[in-house]
Parts: structure tokens; C-alpha cells; sequence
């Protein structure tokens, strides 16, 4: 039975962020079609959120993705010494 792979949690934690940020983006795309017609300018709710901080906020979930790349790339060899050491020792071999 092979063996199953090491699990980094910042690739999991990559997952959401990454969602989020592509919710965000079609999110401000919307916006930014919608503004075009001068009927639909002045929107309240996701539409003014997006005009007042749009960039802000992907700007924010763009350097936490980047954060947590490079977390997930840095840390990767850790997690895969630390599912070695274990399953060295659930065999019972010396590392």
C-alpha cells in the first residue's frame, strides 16, 4: 500500500486565500462594468464597497497569497523530514 503524502497546511491555507482573492477580483470586474453605465453608478452594497476599497483589499489578500507561498515553498522540506521521522518510527527504524 503506498504511502500517503505530507500534508503542508499552508498549501491548504493557499486554498481559501486563493479563492477569496478570485471572489474579490470578479467581484471589482463587476464593479468596474457596472460604473460604465451611469445608471448603475451610484449603487450601494458590494458595488460601493468594491469602488471605496477594491484595491485595497485585493492588494491585502495578494500579499497575504504571496505570504503564504512562500511559506508553503520554505517550509516544504520541514514537513517532509517531520512524515519521514513518523513514519520512520512507526516501522521502528532508527533515523
Amino acid at each position: 500500500m503506498p504511502q500517503p503524502k505530507p500534508t503542508n497546511p499552508f498549501y491548504v491555507a493557499l486554498l481559501p486565500a486563493g479563492i477569496l482573492f478570485v471572489v474579490t477580483a470578479c467581484a471589482y470586474v463587476v464593479m468596474t462594468m457596472r460604473t460604465l453605465n451611469p445608471h448603475l453608478a451610484d449603487e450601494a452594497g458590494l458595488v460601493s464597497v468594491m469602488k471605496q476599497h477594491g484595491v485595497t483589499i485585493m492588494v491585502i489578500e495578494l500579499v497575504v497569497l504571496g505570504a503564504f507561498t512562500v511559506a508553503a515553498i520554505a517550509s516544504d522540506d520541514f514537513w517532509v523530514r517531520r512524515f519521514q521521522a513518523a513514519n520512520q518510527a512507526k516501522r521502528g527504524e532508527l533515523p
